[in-house]
């Protein structure tokens, strides 16, 4: 049998001259990374702010810090723009639209409604299976209230189709109280 021979003065100075070479890359590298992830972090926080920015002045929001900064002619502009949405809003639609609704009967069919709640005018479009559906449409509109001035602008016999049905426009004053 061979004899083993044990030599413990050998230090391996190469191998610990790696090993610490190894251990400062890796610090170094950790130290990059962590640096690296912090510039991402603030532009992404730049980026979300100005996203933000943009996202208000596309929706129209308006901050209290941008009303601070506004002019006064354009604060003027937004206040007014505001009050002109907000008395839109408050209109009554439901009974306009209900009462168009009630007063078609059968054989008419809506197929286009254009309020203009600024002159009060209402533009009404639609096809009747005849004219007399149509012209009874018309009478049941104007007795009603909602609608004043109700007046048939148009009326075309619809020659390709085979039921023949009558496409018709009218227009009216909306009776706003």
């Amino acid at each position: 049998m061979r004899a083993l021979r044990l030599d413990y003065s050998n230090d391996g100075g190469l191998r610990n001259l790696f090993g610490y070479l190894l251990l400062g890359l890796v610090i170094l590298f950790t130290v990059a990374t962590a640096w690296y992830f912090n510039q991402l972090r603030q532009e992404t926080k730049h980026l979300e702010t100005m996203v933000d920015k943009v996202e208000g002045r596309i929706s129209g929001r308006v901050t209290a810090s941008d009303v601070r900064q506004m002019p006064p002619a354009k604060l003027a502009e937004v206040i007014k723009f505001s009050n002109h949405a907000i008395h839109q809003l408050n209109l009554p639609w439901d009974v306009l639209f209900k009462q168009l609704e009630v007063a078609k009967g059968d054989g008419i069919a809506l197929l286009g409604i254009e309020p203009n709640a600024k002159s009060t005018a209402i533009k009404v479009e639609g096809e009747a299976k005849d004219y007399a559906a149509m012209l009874k449409y018309v009478r049941n509109l104007s007795g009603q209230g909602v609608l004043q001035g109700v007046y048939l602008t148009e009326h075309k016999m619809d020659d390709q189709n085979p039921d023949k049905p009558v496409r018709f426009t009218l227009e009216a004053s909306w009776a706003i109280n």
